[in-house]
């Protein structure tokens, strides 16, 4: 299925819900109607928009997230709603029980896949220091005590783009489409993480008490280099504001392809599946995070 998000990036509109469907004003003026169960999430990235209650009820009902971002285009609230599973209550008592063993070794398993997709995404500009990065997987302790995940950052940020970069989320540019990218998938994953009946603050491996969604971002760490690939190959062009042509292209990774061991499918039932696979894990406490071999696009 092919979902479709919507971005809200100019002031003054307004939207409301006709009965199954979200519709978009401005200045009283129909602009755009969206049938809401084709919808993956709502972004806002404006100062002013109006949201009717019904609509909020209606998105929270069918775990439709509304992801409020700043202007450097990285979510600062998400709407989600309390319940989204009928089994809420069990796997909500496994996740939170987890042994501490557990949780570090989860978190390896991540920053590992993480590392080898980074190393993935250098393939095509040094081969060499691909190799290099692979290797750096072997040195990963249970709970990455040592740091390798900022180790293995600071290696690879300036073979992908330059020597001169720096990631640096308060930045335009590259760094604002690698954000905008990030909220994508970041928005993509809160909404399997939720559906699941997962708490979506407690990580395994983020920490901050004032992240409401650690487990999310634990979760799409294997995949933000997906993004950073399609980044550089638009590199040339994507050095100023975020056109909407980028924003479309960037949301558009969640439709692409992905080879698993039950074949193709999109990015966006991959991450259920993932979801699925670490619901299993906090349950019986065992188990492997189901990640496909290689995430990339085909």
């Amino acid at each position: 299925m092919a979902y479709q998000i919507i971005d809200i990036t100019q002031d003054g509109y307004y939207l409301h819900c006709d009965r199954n469907w979200l519709v978009i004003e401005k200045a009283k003026q129909e602009v755009g109607k969206v049938f809401l169960g084709d919808v993956l999430c709502i972004l806002a990235h404006t100062k002013h928009a109006v949201y009717s209650h019904d609509l909020l009820l209606k998105i929270s009902e069918k775990n439709i997230p509304l992801v409020i971002c700043d202007h450097r285009h990285e979510p600062v609230s998400i709407l989600t709603p309390v319940s989204a599973n009928h089994q809420q209550s069990r796997r909500t008592y496994a996740q939170a029980k987890i042994s501490q063993p557990l949780q570090k070794r989860l978190w390896r398993e991540i920053i590992c896949k993480k590392i080898h997709e980074q190393a993935n995404s250098l393939v095509a500009h040094n081969p060499t220091e691909a190799i290099a990065m692979k290797k750096m997987k072997a040195i990963v302790l249970a709970g990455d005590t040592t740091n390798v995940e900022a180790r293995a950052a600071r290696f690879y940020w300036p073979i992908l783009f330059s020597k001169d970069f720096r990631r640096d989320r308060n930045q335009c540019g590259i760094n604002a489409h690698l954000n905008y990218g990030y909220t994508i998938l970041r928005s993509a994953m809160a909404r399997s993480v939720v559906a699941a009946g997962l708490i979506p603050s407690l990580g395994v491996g983020h920490k901050n008490a004032r992240n409401s969604f650690c487990l999310v971002d634990d979760l799409v760490e294997p995949f933000r280099p997906l993004v950073d690939r399609l980044v550089k190959e638009n590199a040339a062009n994507w050095s100023g504001d975020i056109s909407t042509s980028a924003r479309q292209e960037l949301a558009g990774v969640l439709s692409h392809q992905i080879v698993t061991e039950e074949g193709r499918t999109d990015l966006n039932r991959v991450l259920a599946i993932l979801v699925t696979s670490l619901c299993k894990i906090f349950e019986d406490g065992k188990g492997k995070l189901e990640f496909p071999k290689e995430i990339v696009f085909v």
